[in-house]
């Protein structure tokens, strides 16, 4: 059992379960809300947070993901955009509420000068990583399938995802199910009917009004769904 260093600027923030400081930076080992207990580091976002694996002790060590905003560019115009779009990513998840294909939240919360969003833990692998091999159509189909729904769902609910790609949609082990990932670039349907929005989204499978105009409506999450299928087939982007 191990615990993890919060401290975003920790080159091996890993420790052995009882350590009271990190052996490489000397900050204090905590648990979060005296519950949530980080285990590994998962990613580094480069400056702006990090996200760990990690458990919840209120829960019978059952896994979760911690997603930390670290205020080290706060008060630039970078960071408040960051911001933005990590407290959004919490609107919405809240907003979802429960589905078996979106990963759930289960708090967002500032602690120590931080924010933390706290997330169901997926087991599972993007379905870029699933195999180096071109899907069949038939593969695909099936995909489509079993995805679509969500979207429906979502938009449904106002939401528009507005990064959909390769790497944002997970494959769980368990059951096979595709699961709907990374909610931090998208946006409030009505409100971006409204107004020109900030240009978010991955060359090669957002849509031209997306990266033109920062615009995006339930077309452009599908626009990059048919992108992401092309990819599948092709194992290359649809356009570079």
């Amino acid at each position: 059992m191990t615990i993890c260093c919060l401290n975003p600027d920790c080159t091996k923030p890993e420790n052995a379960d009882g350590t009271k400081f990190c052996i490489t930076c000397g900050t204090p080992l905590t648990i979060l809300r005296n519950h949530y207990r980080p285990l590994s580091l998962l990613s580094d976002e480069g400056g702006f947070g990090r996200t760990y694996l990690a458990e919840d002790l209120d829960r019978l060590n059952e896994k979760c993901v911690i997603k930390q905003l670290c205020p080290q560019k706060q008060g630039t115009a970078v960071f408040g955009k960051v911001k933005d779009l990590f407290d959004d990513e919490a609107k919405q998840l809240q907003q979802l509420g429960e589905h078996p294909q979106i990963s759930q939240l289960l708090a967002y919360f500032e602690e120590d000068g931080y924010l933390y969003l706290v997330q169901q833990y997926v087991e599972g692998k993007t379905i870029d990583r699933l195999h180096n091999l071109c899907w069949s159509e038939t593969e695909v189909r099936e995909f489509l399938n079993n995805i679509l729904p969500v979207f429906e769902f979502i938009h449904g609910k106002k939401v528009i995802h507005r990064d959909i790609k390769p790497n944002n949609i997970m494959r769980r082990d368990d059951n096979g199910q595709y699961i709907l990932i990374d909610f931090g670039a998208s946006k409030d349907f009505a409100a971006t009917v409204a107004t020109r929005g900030t240009k978010i989204g991955t060359q090669g499978y957002a849509a031209h009004e997306q990266m033109l105009s920062g615009e995006a409506f339930n077309s452009s999450d599908l626009f990059s769904l048919g992108a992401t299928c092309f990819f599948l087939l092709t194992s290359a982007a649809w356009r570079k």
